[in-house]
């Protein structure tokens, strides 16, 4: 048996085999002595098993046995055991030193590029399996509840610049965006870069090549001055990082590199000093997420000014070449915050599919394009299924749920794009249920239960728990003018509606005040106040008489939508007044270009009331009729000929999407257009 000691005493052993007896001529080389089968990993250096423990112990090494009892004495004080007999489990190399690993790399590599078969047999993949043991098992890396090693040598084929990242959770998840360390490997071999740097993918994808270009410079550059103190330890602090790359990948990496350290093939250091610099890097690293998470803290406290950032916005599309009323994104960007499901509408080129897409842009949000398909007949298409073998294939939609819920201090925003091109109601019937079905989440926001009810295998039952996160939305698009599938009062009570026809061909030159670029928004930004007017807290006394007066008008409208068994619900008067509340904070942004002023809760009724009005009726018409009255000038009419000279008034002025003088102009104005269509054809409808 085996006398009991203390970790502190096993590391005072390593430490007296490293300055005693490792170089040796008893220990030098022991590792590659058949008689032993086992090592002490610790700190990138390899120590025999049995000699530790007898050092440690003061006990003679034939007193105890070595392989699973001394292995196991070793493992329960925390210390890491590795197999030195053994090949590596997916190819030849069996690597123990990382400056092996990395020469092996370097010389290896192009061959397996030029004709070596792609896979875990392949003796480079095992190289690489061996370098992530050696550097998980090191203590810094092993310590840190955040960091995770990975590597990546390509995807089906060899990669031309293969790499060994460190993800801190706190930042990033995936190489694709955020800040990490990675070994970068040159593309001709001839030698390795251990660097500090940004990824690439997800800003390219969200801003396109040149703004992620210049994006990435600027955040490089600022990031360079917090960590200013790697050149003490010969770190280059630049973009002048040569991956002797094709043009496209090289120049890429340049730009988003912070810093950066080169290992020539035919220098590569020992193992101590890789991993000293590699402690540094890491370190740093640290500092500047604690250092990023300390602003975003401060940053929270203080007041978001939501006004200016909507303004900005605003501005920001406009540069863009864009043309959108400034009423327009602000009630887009207030449904959004109300309710995470908007349905754009309007007739074919008014940048529905656009909107969503710019506003994510320029706010820092991610949005995801996802075309409806007319053969979609289930929720298969857009949350997933199980193939014949049992497997779950998720949908893009729900992907992307995860995505976001992976990545909550970002808003995500998914368009689905000409949405009524299949039935809503049967391939999204499940989603419309858990937008309503969402709760208090822990970090702000609401939440929602499982998309999914299916039993799944245990391997996919990371599905099962997905539902729709604080931090996402969904934006449909309808185009007016080739509407398959008419929308459902279920439908229409769930989402915010906002029409896109207003058009003016005369708007063409794009506007230039000087650059505006990205200005990122806090996710909570997007949060609502309260998904229901119940939960509603912290009102003054002026947002108590808004809610009133907002309750009082929809009683009103109530009463004659009534007659017709089209009356509001709780539901929709809670997102009305929330709509407005929300609407209270960015007043200045709902006018239009020529400075008119546009009344949220005019925007309101025109978005969640008069589409739920359909058909050809007499109390259809008797609804219409009276509505008309009540927005033009609050009181019904009861006969065609009071409503004649507001809709001659209307004809006038242009058919315009505004009714001058009306009390609520544009919800009057889209009246006047159902009474019209319903005189001429006999039905109408919200929709053209």
């Amino acid at each position: 048996m085996i006398p009991k000691t203390t970790p502190e005493i096993i590391v005072k052993a390593l430490e007296r085999f490293d300055q005693e007896l490792r170089d040796s001529a008893d220990w030098s080389g022991w590792e590659q002595k058949e008689n032993h089968k086992f090592a002490i990993q610790y700190n990138g250096r390899l120590y025999p098993v049995k000699k530790i423990i007898s050092l440690a112990t003061n006990t003679p090494v034939n007193s105890f046995s070595g392989g699973s009892e001394a292995n196991r004495y070793m493992t329960n004080m925390g210390f890491t055991v590795v197999r030195l007999r053994e090949d590596g489990e997916n190819g030849e190399p069996n690597i123990k030193y990382l400056r092996d690993g990395f020469n092996f790399i370097l010389k290896e590599y192009l061959n397996a590029r030029a004709g070596g078969k792609f896979g875990k047999k392949h003796p480079i993949w095992a190289a690489f399996s061996d370098i992530q043991k050696i550097l998980e098992a090191n203590d810094y890396i092993k310590q840190s509840p955040f960091l995770k090693v990975s590597w990546s040598v390509g995807m089906g084929n060899w990669a031309k610049i293969p790499w060994i990242s460190f993800l801190d959770s706190r930042e990033t998840s995936t190489t694709q965006s955020g800040v990490y360390c990675v070994y970068l490997f040159r593309q001709d071999m001839s030698g390795v870069y251990l660097c500090m740097m940004q990824g690439v993918t997800e800003p390219k994808n969200r801003l396109g090549l040149a703004e992620a270009r210049k994006f990435l410079s600027a955040q490089a550059e600022t990031i360079r001055k917090q960590c200013s103190k790697l050149k003490e330890y010969s770190f280059q602090l630049d973009s002048k990082i040569d991956l002797r790359s094709d043009a496209g990948l090289g120049i890429d990496y340049e730009y988003s590199t912070i810093a950066y350290k080169f290992y020539d093939a035919k220098a590569i250091p020992d193992d101590d000093e890789i991993i000293n610099d590699l402690k540094i890097l890491l370190e740093t690293y640290d500092r500047y997420i604690e250092l990023k998470n300390n602003d975003q803290q401060e940053n929270d406290n203080q007041t978001f000014s939501r006004e200016e950032y909507v303004s900005r916005v605003i501005k920001a599309i406009a540069e863009s070449g864009f043309y959108f009323e400034p009423w327009q994104i602000a009630a887009y960007i207030t449904a959004l915050r109300t309710k995470p499901f908007v349905i754009l509408a309007g007739v074919s080129g008014t940048g529905k599919s656009k909107l969503p897409a710019l506003v994510a842009k320029v706010t820092g949000g991610v949005s995801k394009l996802l075309p409806v398909r007319p053969d979609w007949t289930d929720s298969s298409d857009v949350l997933g299924y199980c193939d014949l073998q049992g497997n779950f294939r998720p949908g893009p939609l729900l992907e992307f749920a995860r995505e976001a819920d992976e990545q909550r201090n970002r808003h995500f925003i998914c368009i689905l794009d000409e949405m009524n091109l299949a039935r809503v109601e049967q391939y999204f019937a499940e989603v419309l249920s858990r937008v309503e079905d969402r709760w208090l989440a822990a970090g702000g926001g609401y939440e929602s239960g499982p998309l999914i009810s299916i039993a799944l295998n245990e391997s996919d039952a990371v599905w099962m728990k997905q539902g729709l996160p604080p931090n996402l939305a969904i934006v449909g698009t309808v185009n007016m003018d080739e509407s398959t599938h008419g929308f459902s009062r279920k439908v229409l009570d769930r989402a915010f509606t906002i029409e896109l026809s207003d058009i003016d061909l005369s708007v063409w030159e794009r506007v230039v005040n000087g650059p505006t670029g990205i200005t990122l928004w806090p996710v909570e930004a997007w949060y609502p106040r309260a998904a229901r007017l119940g939960d509603l807290a912290d009102h003054d006394g002026e947002a108590k008489q808004v809610i009133g007066d907002v309750i009082q008008s929809l009683t009103e409208i109530n009463s004659i939508l009534t007659r017709a068994q089209l009356q509001v619900g709780y539901r929709v008067r809670d997102e009305i007044v929330l709509f407005v509340l929300h609407a209270r904070e960015i007043s200045s942004a709902f006018v239009s270009r020529g400075g008119e002023t546009v009344d949220p809760l005019d925007l309101a009724f025109l978005m969640k009331v008069l589409p739920r009005i359909a058909g050809g009726s007499n109390a259809i018409r008797q609804v219409i009729l009276q509505l008309l009255g009540w927005t033009n000038r609050g009181q019904e009419f009861r006969t065609e000929e009071e409503a004649s000279p507001v809709t001659e008034l209307w004809e006038s002025a242009g058919r315009r999407g505004s009714l001058p003088g009306a009390r609520f102009p544009r919800t009057a104005a889209r009246l006047c257009l159902m009474w019209d269509r319903l005189q001429s054809e006999g039905f109408t409808s919200f929709w053209l």
